[in-house]
This record gives C-alpha cells, sequence and structure tokens, in this order.
C-alpha cells in the first residue's frame, strides 16, 4: 500500500524569477532552500512552507504567457480549466494568525483580498504577482460527518477582518 506523508513539494511557473523571490520571501515569510539551474537557461528554485513542504517555482525563458481560467483560477470566475493547478492553500495556526496575515498582505501592497467562513476554516484569498490564487486558511473546527454530505451547498460567508480594539477599551 502506498502511505504518502504529505506534499514533498509543489511546483508552480513564474513569469519573473526576482520577482517570486522576493514575493514569497519577505511577503509570505518562506526561506528560500535551493536553486536548480536547469539545462537551457530555465530555474527551478524552492521555498519551505513549514511542515517538512516546499514550494517550488520553474522559469523558463520561452514558456507562453499566464492564462487565467484555463491554466489556474481565473479573474472574473472562479474555475479553471481540467487538469490544471487552481490555487495554494497554506496553513496558519489560529485566527489571530490569519488576520495577522491579512495586515502583512495589506502592508506589502496586496490587493484584491477576500476572506471566506467555510464552517470548518476561514480563509483569506490573494493572489501573487504572477496572478496564482493563494490561500491561507486556519481549521476552526475538525472534520467530521457533515462535511460529506454534498447535497448540502458549501458554505462561504464573506467575513470581514475584526476591528482592533485598544487594550482598556
Amino acid at each position: 500500500m502506498i502511505r504518502p506523508q504529505g506534499v514533498h513539494h509543489l511546483a508552480l511557473v513564474s513569469s519573473d524569477m526576482d520577482r517570486t523571490v522576493r514575493f514569497y520571501t519577505e511577503v509570505m515569510g518562506m526561506k528560500l532552500t535551493a536553486k536548480l539551474n536547469i539545462k537551457g537557461g530555465a530555474k527551478h528554485y524552492f521555498f519551505d512552507m513549514g511542515g517538512g513542504n516546499q514550494l517550488a517555482f520553474f522559469w523558463f525563458p520561452e514558456a507562453p504567457a499566464a492564462q487565467p481560467g484555463v491554466g489556474n483560477a481565473g479573474f472574473t470566475q472562479f474555475h479553471s480549466a481540467h487538469a490544471s493547478m487552481h490555487h495554494v492553500a497554506f496553513t496558519v495556526e489560529n485566527e489571530d494568525d490569519l488576520w495577522e496575515a491579512w495586515d502583512r498582505l495589506e502592508e506589502a501592497g496586496v490587493e484584491s483580498m477576500w476572506a471566506l467562513d467555510h464552517d470548518f476554516c476561514k480563509s483569506i484569498y490573494f493572489r501573487d504577482p504572477d496572478g496564482i490564487l493563494l490561500e491561507f486558511a486556519c481549521w476552526v473546527r475538525p472534520l467530521d460527518e457533515r462535511d460529506l454530505d454534498d447535497s448540502v451547498l458549501t458554505r462561504a460567508t464573506p467575513i470581514t477582518r475584526p476591528t482592533k480594539v485598544p487594550a482598556g477599551v
């Protein structure tokens, strides 16, 4: 029997490796762990996502332009083509960390952010500089039988960042 132990790495494609390195190290807080130069001028860089998991990016000198809605989630619709990569979700420990991530992304100038309550987790969504849809999510309860009932429309309630209340108020 095959026994997966997690994601070794997820490999995406960047249009500008220097910009990708800046975003994933400075904004997302990931450590750059490996740089591979590939015959023909291509690059393959790895970033530590935590938990022994890596996020990797290729850069190909002659790669075609992105096709939102085909190769990944589009900007005006939520679907993407069959056999495409829709989005990448990163776990944060709790809601405080989720909203701290929101603040950090906002400070870094990341636009087009939105947040949803899915009942079992809360999530914030945003795009990297190449338009890749990303998500930070925290569990708010364990998955159980409720989450296996596909006759019920999935909950995705928009939520907003809670207002910070000064201490002593």
